[in-house]
């Protein structure tokens, strides 16, 4: 299901890096990082019921970077934090080829891509995707609608 992922990481390990970022990562987000480490879905094309489809490039790992230059989850995290206080509540974990981030609402769970290049970041950047982690990678498809 992902290709290109990084060395595998521990539940101990995920627990100290939510620990270090005083952040709760969702269940489902945790056991299927704890199989896949970031890395490239076989599947990358999501449509959402809001109409909006895109295609994932890459999901982040956590932790351990691959034998590429992608920041891991925790380090987009802080990244983008500190860049914005609106993307403090998002948890970036995968982008599409625009370098749009794919974020977990770290409230409600749910799933959202932030659209990086319509100016300065605000609430219209923000597009609901999926309603939570789980439906999300369900959701991931081969085929574009647009094919």
């Amino acid at each position: 299901m992902f290709n290109n992922t990084s060395r595998s990481i521990m539940k101990s390990e995920i627990e100290s890096i939510e620990s270090e970022l005083g952040i709760t990562f969702p269940q489902s987000f945790i056991e299927h990082y704890l199989v896949y480490n970031g890395g490239i879905p076989s599947t990358p094309f999501f449509y959402s019921e809001t109409d909006i489809e895109t295609e994932v490039q890459v999901f982040s790992p956590i932790k351990y970077k691959n034998n590429n230059s992608i920041k891991t989850v925790e380090e987009k995290y802080i990244f983008f934090k500190e860049r914005s206080v609106l993307m403090s509540e998002f948890l970036p974990f995968a982008n599409d080829y625009g370098s749009n981030q794919i974020c977990i609402n770290l409230k409600n769970n749910k799933i959202y891509i932030v659209y990086m290049d319509l100016g300065e970041l605000n609430q219209k950047c923000f597009k609901y995707l999926a309603k939570n982690f789980e439906e999300f990678i369900n959701g991931l498809s081969d085929e574009s609608i647009e094919d």
